[in-house]
């Protein structure tokens, strides 16, 4: 979870999840053939849409749909199509197998019958109502970071001008050291009511700041086994977010969900119910520069500090 993975984020898991109608749309790869058990992803910015069935009531994690927020201040540079115009020739079949989806899902994300005809220029939804929330709240989220960071630049530019007219006053702290601050403090607060499983065996290799990296590596050796953090839902378990590999992320509630990325192989697919210290995963160092799992944790949609939620003594 490097600075430069959030440069490059997305294809990205959705940036938090409707109108996943962005222009400049890409497609996104499909999980390694490989790794049987990763679904097709029609991620956004986060999270997939490729099983329509996915969000059944009951499951532990059915809450509220995953969120991955966008990075660098700016929307997903990469996402999914959300949108097909049809064109003469087309069928339902083949616009579903372009976009790796299949008719019956095709059919139900736009209200059509198995006999109903395409016609040239008619647009169709080509991914899942939770792709098309989590794109638009990616985005959404990345607007609303690149406001609240330039609010906080000319805060800090009027607090430095006030203390140069008055340096016998003592200068104020600057607001993002604040609001770092208070995220730490309210972290640890909710942290206190919540506890998770470590993911992996081994020590961290990179610790979690602030702005700058969205979770914690964990390190280990190729094959190490990747837990889950606690009971709940996989969101989404393929390759087709830039940056992070064979990447598996977990609803717990409609508070939290987990990440994990770099791995070798996936060993859940999406939709399925994963409990506490169920191995999820291989360890690997897929679009890493070395063997670890990438752990995040995010509440509310947020990135927050995966420690003070893992037991201590450890890392």
């Amino acid at each position: 979870m490097r600075k430069r993975f959030d440069r490059t984020l997305l294809a990205s898991l959705a940036g938090a999840w409707v109108a996943l109608a962005v222009s400049g749309c890409a497609n996104v790869g499909q999980p390694n053939a490989q790794n049987g058990a990763a679904t097709s992803a029609n991620a956004a910015s986060g999270v997939p849409a490729a099983n329509a069935t996915g969000a059944a009531s009951g499951d532990p994690a059915a809450a509220a749909p995953l969120s991955i927020d966008a990075s660098d201040n700016a929307p997903l540079k990469k996402s999914p199509p959300l949108v097909y115009r049809v064109r003469r020739g087309d069928t339902l079949a083949r616009v579903a197998q372009h976009h790796h989806i299949s008719v019956k899902q095709l059919q139900a994300w736009n209200g059509l019958k198995a006999s109903a005809r395409l016609k040239p220029g008619q647009v169709l939804q080509v991914a899942s109502p939770e792709t098309v929330r989590a794109v638009k709240a990616a985005n959404a989220a990345a607007a609303a970071k690149a406001a609240a960071q330039s609010a906080a630049r000319r805060a800090s530019q009027a607090t430095a001008q006030t203390s140069a007219q008055a340096s016998t006053q003592s200068a104020a702290p600057a607001p993002d050291a604040t609001a770092v601050r208070e995220v730490t403090q309210e972290t640890r607060r909710h942290a206190s009511s919540v506890t998770l499983a470590w993911p992996a065996a081994g020590s961290v290799v990179e610790a979690f700041q602030p702005g700058e990296t969205r979770g914690i590596e964990i390190g280990g050796n190729a094959g190490d086994p990747v837990r889950a953090a606690a009971d709940g839902k996989v969101m989404y378990a393929g390759t087709g977010l830039n940056g992070y590999g064979s990447l598996i992320i977990v609803q717990h509630n409609k508070d939290f969900l987990t990440a994990y990325s770099h791995n070798r192989k996936l060993m859940v697919k999406m939709g399925d119910i994963v409990r506490k210290g169920q191995q999820i995963a291989e360890m690997g160092d897929e679009n890493n520069s070395r063997v670890s799992v990438g752990f995040e944790v995010r509440r509310d949609g947020k990135p927050v500090d995966p420690l003070p939620y893992l037991p201590q003594g450890r890392g």
